[in-house]
């Protein structure tokens, strides 16, 4: 029997620590052993290692679990045995997710974001016994829609590992730019890779077959005319076409490495359905998932271990590619819903979309118990498009929302990352049709740091069992801001009151959000703002957000709470409260005399950096109230103070209110 005893880190400051590898071991064991080599360094801890070494006192050893463990693929354990500390794991990625367990545990070092973060402790906990740790979800992982460098994604890829993360889903795009790079640093960690994504044109070029058969691809109607920017899923020769491009592809990928677990091909993103008969009377859903059936078997028959997956996604609003839910399938789903309002969890939804978001969701679950396929819920906590700069901390939801998925049985959850920049392009190159030059890529505030990556965090820790959220919330804090931690989790919770609610508006004013205050629609068209067409319900929609959220924000403090100088509201946002009108006095604050930490002044400024935005949005829709009465002078003095804060935070607003307030003080001197 193995002897127990227990065993700390701090005892072995002096004399260091060896560890131990078994004979011939997995690249990820040895990429396991160097990363703990080379952060125990950065807390003041020699370290050599060995192979074939037996664990003696003061060592660490890394070793796979064996019969006796009676551990899963992912499952991990820290424990004392015979003066040593051993790291056991069902696979050596599970090794790997031990070693930086064990780091954040006894070293303080963690990586809230992918800069990590060192925080050495005094006295690091004593190890007695064993604690086994397994996750709540097969599958866990993150959706990259695009990124601007190779470096972005390597950092994503880094980062997913040492937060027990082991799916990367990359576009087709952007993996047949940067695969060179990121495949081999997928396979020393492990992790597992999807591709996919709206990317069908990749194989069903449309400027290629469209002149010769146009009849491959979706009508518009029962009798209109075939649309290029989606396959028509019941026609047999054009989904002949696309599986043999598709299957010739996946082959070419697995000859250089294999990492390529799932294949998740998605329609195009439009609401456009096939018109055709067989499309009607099959019905979306099974038009579409009938087609990757085809290319299911089509893998199986030229033996291909790639799992095909479908997703259930309203693309644009449109419901029925959503609620509908086939009569049998031998595919594994990737639900979607786009659109929530993220101020409620899943499974207590308020709003009837929400509700119906949710009843779609228990069908499909339902469903796929009945198939004995598996389902990933994909949510949208770091999609930089849709929370827009007014980036919400959602950890509350986000613990939630995995508590019921986990409860209905869904086999894996990720979270789209659509990064700042990309969201940059969508507004202005995609929607407004202006190009984004160099010069915009730094306006407003990239708020990735501040609040995405926070919530990736606890996205992160609650996909794995054993921990309640509120301990997620205070790792975060204790990791991210020290000293600060108290303080900054007072203003991540006001920031959650404040901004969760605005996400309702990406269906209330679809295509555009609650930032996107210039902009109406028409149907699928998007105009610039003209008081003639507007019956004043927008404006006053945002002012009433505005005003609930600053509120919150600017309300004077409990009196067992952090004093306002803790908080570091800067002056600035008295300036900003006093320049408002008179129905929205709020609270002053002082300057903050603490020194923080680079993390706590980044959360400080993007406090301040929401509380001028939502006072320049509030200014600019009381324009425009203005404008639409024919009160000019008001207008413009509402437009020059949004002007103002536009000007301070370089925001995307600053040229619209610059031409709205020479339209009011021209219409004034008339």
């Amino acid at each position: 029997m193995k002897k127990e005893k227990s065993f700390c880190l701090a005892d072995y400051r002096e004399s260091g620590l060896l560890l131990s590898l078994p004979a011939s071991p997995h690249e990820t064991l040895h990429f396991a052993a160097d990363e703990l080599k080379t952060h125990l360094a950065l807390a003041g801890y020699r370290c050599s290692v060995e192979e074939e070494r037996a664990a003696e006192n003061g060592g660490l050893a890394l070793r796979l679990a064996g019969p006796g463990d009676e551990m899963q693929e992912e499952e991990f354990a820290l424990a004392a045995e015979n003066g040593c500390i051993v790291i056991v794991g069902g696979s050596p990625r599970a090794v790997l997710y031990g070693a930086y367990r064990f780091l954040e545990e006894h070293t303080g070092i963690a990586w809230p974001t992918p800069e990590h973060r060192s925080v050495p402790m005094d006295k690091p906990a004593t190890i007695t016994g064993s604690r086994r740790f397994k996750p709540s979800f097969p599958r866990r992982g993150i959706v990259l829609e695009s990124a601007e460098t190779s470096e972005y994604a390597l950092a994503l890829i880094d980062w997913s590992a040492k937060n027990g993360l082991n799916d990367l889903f990359f576009t087709i795009e952007l993996w047949e730019r940067d695969a060179e790079q990121l495949r081999p640093e997928l396979a020393k960690r492990q992790l597992r890779l999807t591709l996919g994504g709206h990317n069908l044109g990749r194989f069903f070029p449309t400027a290629e077959l469209y002149p010769v058969h146009p009849e491959w691809f979706a009508l518009a109607g029962e009798e209109g005319v075939r649309m290029t920017d989606q396959p028509c899923y019941s026609c047999e020769a054009g989904v002949k076409v696309m599986i043999g491009n598709i299957v010739s592809f996946v082959e070419r990928e697995l000859e250089k490495g294999v990492v390529l677990r799932t294949l998740s091909l998605w329609p195009n993103d439009n609401k456009r359905v096939c018109g055709c008969t067989a499309c009607r009377e099959a019905g979306f859903i099974a038009a579409y998932t009938g087609f990757l059936d085809r290319l299911r078997q089509a893998f199986e028959t030229n033996g291909i271990e790639v799992n095909v997956e479908h997703i259930a996604y309203n693309a644009q609003l449109e419901w029925r590619m959503l609620e509908d839910v086939p009569a049998s399938s031998e595919l594994d789903t990737l639900i979607a819903c786009w659109g929530r309002n993220y101020r409620d969890s899943f499974e207590a939804p308020t709003l009837p979309r929400d509700v119906r978001f949710k009843a779609a969701v228990d069908r499909w679950a339902e469903a796929c118990e009945t198939f004995g396929t598996g389902w990933t819920a994909f949510e949208y906590y770091s999609d930089y498009w849709m929370l827009t700069s007014l980036f919400p901390p959602l950890f509350r939801t986000i613990g939630e929302d995995m508590a019921y998925f986990r409860r209905i049985g869904a086999t894996g959850v990720m979270s789209l990352i659509v990064p700042y920049g990309k969201s940059v392009r969508i507004i202005r190159e995609e929607i407004e049709g202006q190009a984004v030059t160099a010069a915009d890529a730094g306006r407003e505030m990239d708020s990735e740091r501040a609040a995405m990556w926070p919530n990736l965090y606890v996205f992160a820790r609650m996909s794995w069992g054993g921990e309640e959220t509120g301990t997620a919330i205070d790792r975060l804090c204790r990791h991210l801001y020290g000293s600060r931690a108290e303080i900054c989790r007072v203003k991540l919770e006001r920031l959650s009151d404040a901004l969760s609610g605005l996400t309702a508006y990406n269906t209330e004013f679809f295509k555009l959000r609650f930032t996107d205050t210039w902009l109406r629609t028409d149907g699928e068209a998007v105009f610039d703002w003209q008081p003639a067409a507007d019956d004043g319900a927008v404006p006053r929609a945002r002012i009433a957000e505005c005003r609930r959220a600053l509120a919150i924000l600017e309300s004077p403090l409990a009196a067992s709470g952090p004093s306002s100088a803790e908080l570091g509201t800067t002056d600035s946002s008295n300036k900003h409260a006093a320049a408002s009108n008179s129905s929205d006095d709020s609270a002053t604050h002082k300057s903050s005399s603490i020194e923080p930490s680079a993390d706590a002044a980044e959360l400080t400024s993007y406090y301040n950096f929401v509380s001028t935005k939502l006072r320049s949005i509030l200014s600019q829709s009381l324009g425009q109230l203005c404008a639409i009465e024919q009160r000019w002078e008001e207008a413009a003095t509402h437009w020059r103070e949004a002007l103002e804060r536009e000007s301070e935070i370089d925001g995307w607003d600053r040229e619209n209110c610059t031409k709205w307030l020479e339209a009011a003080m021209s219409n004034a001197r008339e």
